[in-house]
């Protein structure tokens, strides 16, 4: 219960062990906590009290309010810095989910113009497309779309058929890490908010219509082209962050 007598203000405690029952997980991902009414009669406090202690769990967006319906507790978000490469399973398992990977999609296909520009081969070259669902505790939270050359496409599609049946999560930058023939020296990338459409809703489970973020990503081994590579994040759940530098002449 809350004490009385303490000099931190009651709802700054309440605040305080609604945060700590979040994070302990006695309140789970997406669960809608008691309403106000309910807080107020089981910790003996004004309902003002409950609401500035649930506007405290708010600011530390651990929850969040729906107009008209409740608190609920936000999604774990997904964390990945941009100054480096993190592997897929390390970025979901640093959240104590369970990874995994599936190759949904494999097909050998035929260069179009702008295929053919971007991984510097001739318009009617034979390219390989992999599609990849990568998701956390059986969630799907990024689909791939990834475009190679046949003999690089021939490759990862094995790779990526062998550790899909074998239950292994894995994202195409595993491969190069094994490779010595196609090993990549930098990866060029833009990063955009897009809407979900009738492909890309259907592949991650939501409705049509919501927030992702689209990473599109140039895989290169010196200047030769390794991989064109479109991924989709769930927008509510997957962000990116980087440390900048400063310099002031």
């Amino acid at each position: 219960m809350l004490e009385r007598n303490n000099l931190v203000p009651l709802y700054e405690q309440l605040g305080n062990k609604i945060m700590e029952q979040i994070r302990s997980g006695e309140w789970e991902s997406g669960e809608q906590l008691p309403s106000e009414k309910e807080l107020a009669e089981k910790y003996k406090v004004s309902r003002i009290t409950v609401r500035q202690a649930l506007a405290m769990a708010e600011r530390s967006q651990l929850v969040k309010k729906v107009q008209g319906i409740g608190t609920f507790v936000n999604q774990k978000t997904i964390a990945q810095r941009l100054e480096s490469i993190t592997s897929f399973q390390t970025t979901i398992e640093q959240l104590g989910l369970i990874a995994s990977t599936k190759l949904i999609k494999y097909l050998e296909i035929t260069s179009n113009i702008q295929l053919s520009r971007l991984l510097n081969l001739n318009i009617m070259d034979r390219i390989v497309n992999i599609q990849l669902l990568g998701s956390g505790d059986n969630t799907p939270v990024v689909y791939y779309n990834s475009y190679f050359s046949h003999e690089l496409g021939i490759l990862m599609g094995e790779f990526s058929k062998k550790n899909t049946e074998n239950g292994k999560p894995f994202s195409t930058m595993d491969f190069y890490k094994e490779t010595n023939d196609f090993k990549p020296t930098h990866v060029e990338q833009t990063f955009e908010a897009v809407l979900s459409n009738n492909d890309t809703a259907s592949k991650l489970e939501i409705p049509i219509g919501e927030p992702l973020l689209k990473v599109t990503s140039m895989v290169y081994k010196d200047e030769e082209p390794l991989e064109f590579k479109e991924a989709f994040y769930k927008g509510d759940i997957y962000k990116f962050f980087v440390t900048r530098r400063l310099h002031f002449e």
